[in-house]
């Protein structure tokens, strides 16, 4: 099924610099994370409704883990810049994107209450623990590189099922999600994480790094691709 979802629009960010050459370099492992049966599902609709509720839950769980990791960019920048930075990540994670989230569920019958409650996953479990492992062992750029999976993972998702004809629009009910990973203000957020990449990396030498940055991103993507099973009906 490679390449069958493939966007019309041409987006080279995502082909350039330190995150597009991490990408090519693992396109076996990326295809089965960007064209993962979730995938499928959500773009013509027949996703159960119930693995999506999952999903959404186990994603807001994830949320808090990025949350976690963002603090932790802040404890490793070494410039005031690189620390305001990292703070307005966070920020954008606590104030905006958790209770976008939040609302988001509530929409698909999820309070508030049950998202507190809710256990994570085993999948959750193995990904935000490595994510927060390579965070507190590795730099600045260790913890990027490992985050830079869901970042343009999503927006690669959501551009390829924007464009594509065979996306399921009026009826489907996962539509707001496409639009949200494929529109604007979301690719704007993406642009700016694949060229703090492209700095942090120059400056922490990722060249002489990058067959132990590889692995890294790798690891991330395996996970990512698992963490698509989250999303089973009760």
């Amino acid at each position: 099924m490679a390449g069958e979802w493939h966007a019309e629009r041409d987006w080279p960010l995502l082909t350039q610099g330190l995150a597009g050459r991490l990408r090519q370099d693992c396109m076996k492992q990326w295809l089965d994370f960007v064209e993962h049966p979730f995938v499928h599902g959500v773009a013509n609709g027949t996703l159960a409704e119930g693995a999506f509720r999952n999903f959404l839950i186990q994603d807001y769980l994830y949320l808090i883990q990025y949350a976690r990791a963002c603090a932790l960019l802040v404890h490793k920048s070494d410039t005031l810049a690189a620390m305001r930075h990292a703070a307005g990540l966070l920020s954008g994670i606590l104030d905006t994107e958790l209770s976008m989230h939040v609302g988001y569920c509530r929409q698909w019958g999820i309070g508030e209450s049950a998202l507190e409650q809710a256990e994570e996953s085993i999948e959750l479990l193995a990904y935000s623990r490595f994510i927060l492992d390579r965070a507190q062992t590795g730099d600045m750029l260790d913890l990027l590189v490992t985050l830079a999976p869901c970042l343009i993972g999503y927006a690669e998702v959501g551009a390829r099922l924007h464009a594509s004809p065979r996306t399921l629009r009026e009826g489907n009910p996962y539509w707001s999600w496409i639009a949200l990973y494929g529109g604007g203000d979301y690719t704007a957020l993406v642009e700016d994480g694949i060229r703090r990449l492209d700095e942090v990396g120059a400056a922490c030498g990722a060249q002489a790094r990058y067959p132990s940055l590889l692995r890294e991103f790798t690891t991330a993507v395996r996970l990512e691709t698992v963490f698509w099973t989250t999303a089973r009906s009760d």
